[in-house]
């Protein structure tokens, strides 16, 4: 009898501090509006319900003393704080979840106790209202609050020798870890390959430090601030067509493979895509780390994965086995791969330890201090965890090489390889310690940051070997694909195709290359406070490459010049030495910002402020192709 009732009682208690857990998790996803779905949350409900029936029968003993309900209660709700804060990450934003459920756990229980005297099915059925609530109010939630996607008329035709475009997004790694890029390390035996046979960008930056203004801009072809999906206005609206509409139109079925949560129907980001995998919502990406129960599993050395690029790239395998080789239309594919992002230990074992020695307790306890960090958390010393930090995100790199592989070997066998456009970039890189002892990416445009590999393999148009050393901006790609798929490009597209830098006829623009930051502040995860010019939450950012030169500016006023060729790391401001070149990278800056249309640094932008109309002269080229009514 007292078995059965420590086991009733943590079975409720377990229900009880999830259902609260995931409670908290409501107003988290409705700020972001994106994370992982009901599967993923069963899973998390059953493992927890299960520990809380583990940890009621170990405090069994207490229900044999008086009052030993009560006890039994207050003891399972320290166990569970105790567990909480011995895998909790160390930041202000975590430590109200260690407190919440365990406390609200106990007094859902004992409410639940008090119903049971009323009618005995009463709690559980209220039970399980709540938790059912707190899994699908989020699924309601997003499918109210999202526009619709546009109904899909019958695709028109493509062209017949129309070739496939793969397009992969190798997320957060930085061009200067990469092996093609002179990298001491071999962790891109893949990419080096591909690289060799077709094209490699030797100084590509990207428009953005972070997931969703990047990726926003590599569909739109646009800067952050004109497409307006950033940190201070978290979703891309319909006002220029993205990359897989204008395939679409163009005959493509569009695929997408991706465990980024920031790359989801909720953030405007898959407009176009006729199919979504479910690796995110199934697996939970690098969310998992958020998870009470996964941390414990992690902590006790019972979880060894990654970050979902084995059913990201494991559900793309299983689509190009099924189709069929020759099919009746050409297909863009998109994939993020983002195991090199943080935590930088969630790895396969195998990649964790490629470039290491240390125990796993060791790497975990670092990648979770800096996890931590990124939260409002402490500030890990930069001496003690730099190498070991850059040990696990080469191992991260090398990992998601490994997943590129997959995608080349999965196409080689279908036959379509050397017919199909193959684009290989990243969104944004990553510091690692190198400025003010910051580890991650968003809150600088330092090169860490927006230096970024690319490479391009087309044997049809492209030729094997070409080495662009000319600076380019990643924008550019969205032209690039057109142009290599004989397509007209929409008038909408900030940059234009880099093709004729690949053929060297003499072309030197692959710009204008900006990159902007805005307020950190508005980012998840908060302000930024570090005594580093360019590492400031309160104001926003922009950069202008030209040649070697580059032009930082702030919505302060604030201007920082620095020569790339002579200072890689950018460690001194040369504006004041070199005065006639500060002002006419400021001129140039303003020359490109008014070309382009952009708004200044300093301007407001106003909560729920109407979009900049097109011109009607771009309006009408874009009805023509069929992207407007």
């Amino acid at each position: 009898m007292i078995v059965w009732r420590a086991l009733v009682l943590g079975l409720a208690f377990g229900l009880a501090a999830v259902t609260v857990e995931i409670g908290l998790n409501l107003a988290r996803f409705i700020l972001l509006r994106f994370g992982p779905g009901p599967l993923f949350f069963v899973r998390v409900v059953l493992m927890q319900i299960a520990l809380g029936m583990l940890l009621g029968l170990a405090l069994a003993p207490l229900l044999k003393l008086p009052r030993g309900a009560l006890l039994h209660l207050l003891a399972l709700a320290l166990c569970w704080y105790g567990l909480q804060r011995w895998v909790g990450l160390d930041a202000p934003t975590f430590a109200m979840l260690q407190v919440a459920a365990p406390v609200g756990g106990a007094v859902l229980v004992l409410l639940g106790i008090l119903l049971t005297r009323w009618r005995a099915i009463a709690a559980w059925a209220v039970a399980g209202v709540l938790i059912f609530g707190a899994i699908v109010t989020p699924q309601i939630y997003l499918r109210v609050t999202t526009p619709p996607k546009l109904e899909r008329a019958g695709l028109p035709p493509a062209r017949a020798d129309a070739p496939d475009i793969v397009l992969v997004v190798l997320d957060t790694v930085r061009a200067m870890n990469v092996s093609a890029y002179g990298y001491e390390r071999n962790t891109s035996p893949t990419f080096d390959a591909l690289a060799r046979e077709g094209a490699l960008f030797l100084d590509a930056t990207s428009p953005a430090t972070w997931s969703l203004p990047s990726h926003a801009s590599l569909f739109t072809g646009r800067y952050p601030s004109s497409h307006r999906a950033h940190a201070e206005h978290r979703y891309l609206d319909d006002r220029f067509p993205t990359l897989a509409q204008v395939l679409e139109r163009n005959g493509y079925e569009t695929f997408c493979f991706t465990a980024n949560a920031w790359i989801s129907d909720g953030l405007g980001l898959t407009r176009g895509f006729a199919f979504q995998d479910e690796s995110l919502k199934n697996e939970g990406g690098p969310g998992i780390g958020f998870s009470f129960i996964h941390r414990l599993l992690d902590r006790l050395g019972l979880q060894e994965g990654d970050k979902g690029g084995d059913k990201v790239i494991s559900s793309f395998e299983a689509w190009a086995r099924a189709r069929p080789v020759e099919a009746s239309r050409p297909a863009f594919v998109f994939l993020n791969l983002i195991e090199a992002h943080f935590p930088y230990h969630q790895l396969p074992h195998e990649s964790l330890f490629l470039f290491t020695d240390r125990t796993y307790a060791e790497l975990r306890a670092i990648s979770i201090g800096l996890l931590a960090a990124q939260f409002g958390g402490e500030q890990q010393p930069v001496d003690e965890v730099q190498g070991p930090t850059r040990d696990m995100y080469d191992g991260g790199v090398a990992y998601s090489d490994l997943l590129l592989a997959r995608i080349a070997q999965a196409m080689r066998q279908r036959g379509t390889l050397d017919r199909t456009i193959f684009v290989v970039l990243a969104d944004h890189g990553e510091i690692l310690g190198e400025h003010g002892g910051f580890f991650g990416h968003g809150p600088s445009l330092y090169q860490e940051s927006v230096g970024v590999p690319l490479m391009v393999r087309y044997p049809p148009r492209v030729p094997q070997a070409a080495r662009v050393e000319t600076p380019v901006s990643t924008l550019g790609v969205f032209a690039t694909i057109m142009d290599l798929a004989e397509l007209e490009p929409p008038p909408t597209l900030q940059v234009a195709s880099l093709v004729p830098l690949i053929a060297d006829d003499g072309a030197r623009a692959g710009g204008p290359i900006l990159a902007e930051l805005h307020a950190a502040d508005s980012m998840p995860g908060g302000s930024i406070e570090l005594d580093d010019p360019q590492m400031k939450g309160d104001r926003r950012y922009r950069l202008l490459r030209d040649g070697d030169l580059k032009l930082v500016s702030t919505s302060m006023g604030q201007d920082l010049l620095y020569d790339l060729a002579t200072d890689p790391h950018e460690t001194r401001d040369i504006g004041a030495e070199r005065p006639e070149a500060l002002q006419e990278m400021r001129a140039r800056m303003e020359s490109v910002r008014v070309s382009l249309d952009l708004p200044a640094l300093d301007a407001a932008l106003a909560a729920g402020e109407d979009p900049p109309e097109l011109d009607e002269a771009t309006r009408e080229r874009l009805r023509a192709l069929g992207y407007l009514e």
